[in-house]
């Protein structure tokens, strides 16, 4: 599966479903960042683990923030 072909699964018919679609994929890679660096961090408590797990609950906060604002953004143009 090339980028090209995910890329154009995330746009939506409009471009508040684009970015509503981006925003979950955001939620999805932040999320697996996050479970993974916790897992690694079996292995070790320092380093990169840790750096991944706060990364990636770093990118799932920010992308669920801009999904609502998305989401509200929506309702108000309606």
């Amino acid at each position: 599966m090339k980028l090209k072909n995910v890329l154009g699964m995330l746009k939506g018919s409009n471009k508040y479903e684009t970015a509503e679609n981006y925003a979950f994929a955001g939620v999805l890679v932040g999320a697996l960042f996050l479970s993974s660096g916790i897992g690694l961090s079996a292995v070790s408590t320092k380093g990169m683990p840790a750096i991944l797990a706060m990364l990636g609950s770093l990118i799932a906060f920010l992308s669920t923030v801009i999904l609502i604002f998305v989401w509200i953004i929506r309702d108000f143009a309606k």
